[in-house]
């Protein structure tokens, strides 16, 4: 999987952008992006502008409940994923929210000032051992080591096996923080937007999060050792995406007790002939399934926003997962099919009102079945209207029935992504979760050809529906200043 340098972008105009954002704060950023955006700035520039930025001067390693993500970083590429179908005000609107997030983190005292300085390659004897070593200093929390380790490897070795191994380091911790996973996926992303020249330390990034604080290792060692027993070392025998296999796979993980649910991916690969591609793409069913029986935060909690979005994630993770099946090699693909049953036995990842996980239990299941009904053979613009409303009335039975009835009329699905993108725009202060989600459970549906692919965008409206209107503060600055056509 190679990277090469996006020839297309002026890396000139890119530094350029890179200067003022960093002297940007959340009074000014708005305005100054749309001043750029009216100059005849490229998009592209201004989205590697604001990833760049992010990755240099927002420190990555906060220590706090787990760890500290730059979501202004990887969020540029959810945001730019979204942008890509929209209309330019859309666009804009997006792009403006991402680099508001950008300068808010950059003057957060608990993220910066930083900088992210060159790290000296750091070798052992051979290119195996370091290796090893490195993946010791990750789970010792040695991130400083680790990150010139990396370094070193990524001078010794090429980048596919590279790739691999920064993901299977991902799928170590993913159960305690799916970060670990989502982060490098989307880095790998921004890195076909700047090359891998530039976007190298975007991986170095991810590195140091994974080795920044504790995680549950017992999962991924439950799984390497499946792998074992099942003799799936050199990965499935099936490689084949089975779209009209998922089904079967998807009941078997509901009916099955949740601590069998790793062990079920392992024997489908190495008894039944499953691929691990089609036992990810049951898994991110289920996770939405599991997602829409959550029940939504109370507003008025204590950090509502954080217990809001830790159920969520199971989405966002389970695509991750399935993304990076294009970049592993076949025993790493088993091991991450095997990891999504991890993730289906922890499931959501519920925090209480005393801010302490709980083991998720299912709740009613959005969307209610009396809802849909009542809006059965409503147009599909009464319907999109009727979410709109529901959207930011937070009102969760009706945005997640109006969008199961919106995939009962046939229409296409464009005008209601459209929509809930619109939407997303008004997210501030949620770390552009708003964005993450959305992006997610749109290329699942995209990827999907399973009869019940509308899950993805009913749980992408359970979510917004929750955020939906929150805080608006840059948004309404954001479309005060977007050039219409």
């Amino acid at each position: 999987m190679l990277f090469t340098m996006n020839h297309q972008l002026d890396f000139d105009a890119v530094q350029k952008q890179i200067s003022w954002l960093r002297e940007s704060n959340t009074d000014t950023v708005i305005e100054q992006t749309a001043r750029a955006l009216r100059d005849g700035v490229e998009e592209d520039v201004l989205w590697a502008a604001g990833a760049l930025t992010a990755m240099r001067y927002i420190k990555n390693e906060a220590h706090n409940l787990l760890g500290f993500v730059s979501h202004a970083m990887i969020a540029c590429e959810d945001a730019r994923r979204l942008a890509k179908p929209q209309k330019r005000e859309i666009r804009h609107l997006l792009l403006m929210q991402a680099l508001y997030q950008v300068a808010f983190d950059l003057n957060d005292p608990c993220l910066s000032p930083y900088q992210l300085l060159p790290a000296r390659p750091y070798r052992a004897k051979s290119l195996e051992e370091n290796i090893s070593l490195l993946r010791t200093d990750v789970r010792m929390g040695e991130y400083l080591r680790a990150d010139a380790r990396l370094v070193a490897i990524e001078q010794d070795t090429s980048r596919d096996s590279l790739i691999d191994l920064l993901l299977d380091i991902g799928l170590e911790g993913m159960v305690t923080d799916d970060h670990t996973m989502i982060s490098p996926i989307l880095c790998l992303g921004l890195i076909e937007l700047v090359g891998w020249e530039r976007g190298f330390d975007m991986l170095r990034c991810t590195l140091r999060y994974s080795a920044s604080f504790p995680r549950n290792f017992a999962p991924y060692d439950r799984a390497v050792k499946l792998l074992g027993e099942y003799g799936l070392e050199t990965g499935s025998p099936q490689t084949e995406y089975q779209p009209e296999r998922i089904e079967s796979l998807r009941q078997q993980f509901h009916q099955s007790h949740a601590s069998d649910r790793p062990e079920i991916a392992a024997r489908a690969m190495a008894q039944e002939g499953y691929s691990p591609a089609t036992i990810l793409a049951a898994v991110t069913l289920v996770a939405a399934d599991m997602y829409l029986c959550a029940s939504p935060v109370p507003h008025q909690d204590f950090d509502a926003i954080s217990r809001e979005v830790a159920p969520i994630h199971i989405g966002t993770s389970t695509n991750g997962l399935r993304s990076s099946l294009a970049f592993l090699t076949p025993r790493t693909q088993a091991l991450a099919a095997v990891q999504g049953g991890s993730l289906l036995e922890r499931g959501p990842s519920v925090l209480n009102s005393d801010f302490e996980f709980v083991p998720f239990t299912i709740e009613q299941h959005y969307p209610y079945r009396d809802d849909v009904i009542s809006l059965k053979g409503k147009s599909s613009q009464y319907l999109l209207s009727a979410l709109r409303e529901a959207l930011y009335g937070h009102d969760y039975r009706i945005s997640t029935a109006a969008v199961k009835a919106y995939a009962e009329t046939g229409e296409q699905p464009k005008a209601l992504i459209a929509l809930l993108t619109e939407i997303a725009c008004t997210d501030d202060g949620t770390l552009l979760h708003s964005f993450k989600h959305l992006n997610a459970m749109t290329k699942e549906f995209y990827a999907s050809s399973h009869p019940d692919r509308w899950q993805y965008l009913i749980a992408a409206a359970r979510f917004m529906t929750w955020y939906a209107g929150l805080n608006t503060n840059a948004y309404r600055r954001a479309a005060e200043v977007v050039e219409y056509s």
